[in-house]
């Protein structure tokens, strides 16, 4: 093991440094969580429980020094960090409640000849978990991911992201402080190619549980495929934010609209969010007007550094990040936008982008998923067209529509291919108890308190034969075979077996 600077990339100050594991060490990890697991598991639920709410609260007691990390190591603003830093911990609560009352199940006699037999389902841990954690989000993804797993007796190896590894640390530093065995829970940083090798394909890791990009999402589905892992996956998103022709005769809901996007798109973590009004569909009528308020929205925010709680806007995670978003936003031109507001880079520091004219069969306007400040502006004249222009993605997230008439509401919820409709709300909201998670080729299974618990369980089917007779036979196991027509051959069996315990 050899240690690594992170840096800030804002101002290249060191902000701390963090173990780098190689191949053989990481598989060394695996084996030992893949040990630990099956006595793991034996550990009453009630136990587990308590240990990860113990937890829950040492999150919550080292908040600002977490959210502090966060900034300083990815940029995220201080008030968005600290919000982060208070929803992480209620969704880690809200997953072990309901994990908590996750009853098995006893089967009804439906099933002819089987009727005396005593048939249950219960919950079993699937074993090692393989947690990949993103950047953007890194407390609450680290916290949606091993509370769930740990809870329903599973071990885990957390893989951090490059760009936001420290706070991962801490999170797991914490569970182990809280009482989760050592073996249990691994936190690992490695190069691509020794992660994927000694992590992602080893037979030992029973799942993958991913947030992250489309492409890092199918390079997942590639490495499980030889050894049959299960995979959970929330990938991307280029949700739309619908703003109706009733916006423009209600200047209230114009302001709600306008909030939604501000908020959603930009100052939620710079744009950085999976879940974020990406696409701005605008009714003709509602254009002129949303434009306006639009700019004088972001002309009142403020720029500054991530640590300062007074700051609105920061940086991107990294230069490399921001030249991304600047070539996407030159493509975006090229192919007939046109800049009103913004473009400006300095180094990680993206100026909040405002691209008007653009028309449905511009990259952006479907697939190409921006990861930044960028706002296009689509216009529409027809409820139709909307719903046309919002479905044409692959993705499928979240959307959000600002909308009076309730008909037209109803229209938009029924229409829009996502997995989660916001009426006069932005599509980055996210309820703690949502069964958070995408249609099309935005991901696989469900995040939120309590689905993710589903994700991260299997279920066996145990039946005791013979022992729950209720019917007017006599119950003999000859009898039951013989009425589901399995054969002579059982009941001569039996009989034999009988006449020989009699001798």
């Amino acid at each position: 093991m050899k240690m690594v600077d992170v840096y800030d990339e804002s101002t290249n100050e060191v902000v701390g440094s963090v173990p780098k594991y190689d191949a053989k060490e990481i598989a060394e990890m695996v084996d030992r969580a893949y040990a630990k697991q099956p006595e793991w598991e034996k550990v009453p639920l009630f136990e587990r429980a308590d240990i990860l709410y113990k937890f829950c609260a040492l999150v919550d007691e080292n908040a600002k020094e977490i959210a502090l990390t966060m900034c300083r190591e990815m940029g995220k603003p201080f008030n968005r960090a600290m919000s982060e830093m208070t929803y992480s911990p209620n969704i880690g609560r809200a997953n072990i409640e309901v994990g908590k009352h996750m009853y098995g199940s006893i089967l009804n006699d439906t099933t002819p000849g089987m009727e005396n037999d005593f048939v249950m389902v219960k919950h079993e841990a699937l074993g090692v978990i393989a947690c990949v954690i993103p950047f953007n989000y890194p407390v609450e993804l680290t916290m949606q991911k091993i509370v769930p797993a740990l809870l329903m007796g599973n071990t885990c190896v957390v893989k951090a992201a490059t760009h936001a590894p420290i706070s991962v640390k801490m999170i797991c530093d914490l569970a182990h402080e809280a009482g989760i065995p050592e073996d249990c829970l691994f936190y690992i940083t490695g190069d691509r190619d020794d992660c994927t090798k000694a992590l992602l394909r080893n037979e030992k890791i029973a799942c993958i549980a991913l947030t992250g990009s489309n492409e890092a999402g199918t390079e997942m589905i590639h490495n499980a495929a030889p050894t049959i892992k299960k995979v959970c996956l929330e990938l991307g998103g280029n949700d739309p934010f619908i703003i109706t022709e009733d916006c423009a005769d209600d200047p209230e809901l114009m302001a709600t609209a306008i909030a939604c996007v501000g908020w959603g798109r930009l100052t939620e973590n710079n744009g950085q969010t999976c879940a974020s009004p990406k696409r701005t569909l605008v009714h003709r009528r509602a254009h002129d007007t949303f434009v306006k308020g639009l700019i004088k929205f972001i002309e009142e925010l403020k720029t500054g550094p991530a640590t300062d709680p007074s700051s609105d806007l920061t940086r991107l995670v990294s230069v490399k990040a921001a030249e991304k978003v600047e070539a996407q936003v030159k493509l975006t031109i090229d192919q007939g936008a046109k800049l009103i507001h913004g473009g400006k880079r300095d180094g990680c520091i993206m100026e909040p982008v405002v691209l008007d004219n653009v028309t449905k069969n511009m990259d952006i306007a479907s697939d190409m998923e921006v990861f930044g400040p960028v706002i296009p502006i689509i216009t529409f004249d027809t409820d139709e067209e909307a719903v046309e222009i919002a479905n044409q993605s692959k993705y499928g997230l979240s959307s959000g529509v600002a909308v009076k008439d309730m008909h037209r509401t109803f229209f938009y919820i029924d229409n829009i291919e996502s997995s989660a409709v916001w009426i006069n709300g932005t599509s980055a909201l996210r309820h703690d108890d949502q069964p958070f998670g995408g249609c099309k080729q935005t991901g696989i299974g469900y995040e939120g308190g309590g689905f993710t618990c589903h994700e991260f369980v299997r279920l066996k089917t145990a039946g005791v034969c013979g022992v729950s007779p209720k019917t007017n036979t006599s119950g003999t196991v000859s009898d039951i075979y013989e009425a589901v027509n399995i054969g002579e051959e059982m009941a001569a069996v039996q009989k034999l077996l009988a006449e020989e315990m009699k001798k």
